[in-house]
């Protein structure tokens, strides 16, 4: 279990417990008293990532509507699963997202609020979907928020299909230009290439790439290598979530200078001098 679930009716926190029986199959269970009406069920689901953290979801929502009679619920789910396989892309696979939206979309939420979800047919998959944006979430960083009003940071989109989000958050910091990277990737086996800079001068420049997921980071250090060859003085990067299947330290060892991310996946705990986590409770409240 992956999954980090928390409860509130009418803004009061409900205690829950969970485990695993001998045969794989989780259990929860509220042990607070649950009360007979609330007007407002929120649950958070931090960091879900497979059906069994779905099932303790599922649980909950249960556990309570069985005790409770609740007008109005909300689900935060910071970090989408699936979001990743949002089309058929190559022959005998799966629209995973859809087979997963189906069954949220079960739970009856009235609201479902993402962060910065991977892709757009989220919105069409999941019912009553609610996206908090990229720059939203970015702009919780109060180092970012200082450099770009000291405009000490220059903004760069990774890929062409990163433009809408990078142009949101150029707008939403106040910085009237970024740069633009491409590469090329192959989709059945996902490995990357031809990296290049189509648009922007990073000469002498303190950069930044913005995306919204980082996972082994392949895509990153090759971005970063492009960037100082063209001049940069230094490579940042922000990513709302990060996976880091190969460490934090693998992006810093591989010409990555700082990184910053929320919490919607990586720990709390994680600690690194060069790392900045965005709690993503500050987003919600934003």
């Amino acid at each position: 279990m992956s999954v980090k679930l928390t409860l509130t009716l009418d803004d009061q926190a409900y205690a829950i417990a969970s485990g695993i029986f001998p045969d794989g199959a989780v259990w929860l269970k509220v042990t607070d008293a649950l009360p007979s009406f609330a007007h407002q069920m929120r649950i958070r689901a931090t960091a879900m990532r497979d059906m069994n953290d779905f099932m303790l979801l599922a649980q909950l929502v249960d556990a309570v509507r069985h005790q409770t009679d609740v007008r109005v619920s909300h689900l935060e789910l910071p970090w989408l699963p699936w979001a990743r396989q949002d089309r058929h892309m190559v022959a005998g696979d799966s629209f995973a997202l859809k087979v997963f939206a189906r069954q949220l979309n079960t739970l009856q939420f009235d609201k479902v609020k993402v962060l910065d979800p991977h892709s757009d047919a989220a919105a069409a998959a999941i019912d009553n979907f609610i996206t908090l944006p990229q720059e939203v979430c970015l702009l919780q960083s109060v180092t970012l928020q200082r450099q770009f009003q000291q405009n000490a940071l220059m903004l760069v989109a990774p890929d062409a299909g990163a433009l809408k989000k990078i142009d949101a958050v150029a707008r939403a910091a106040g910085v009237a230009e970024y740069a633009i990277l491409s590469k090329k990737r192959d989709v059945a086996s996902g490995n990357l290439t031809g990296f290049a800079l189509v648009a922007g001068d990073v000469k002498g420049r303190d950069v930044l790439i913005v995306d919204d997921l980082c996972d082994a980071g392949g895509t990153f250090i090759g971005s970063a290598q492009v960037l100082r060859d063209a001049g940069a003085r230094s490579v940042s990067l922000y990513v709302t979530h990060g996976i880091f299947s190969k460490g934090v330290e693998h992006l810093f060892a591989n010409g990555i200078d700082a990184v910053y991310t929320t919490t919607s996946l990586a720990s709390s705990t994680l600690a690194h001098p060069q790392l900045e986590l965005i709690d993503i409770d500050a987003i919600y409240r934003a």
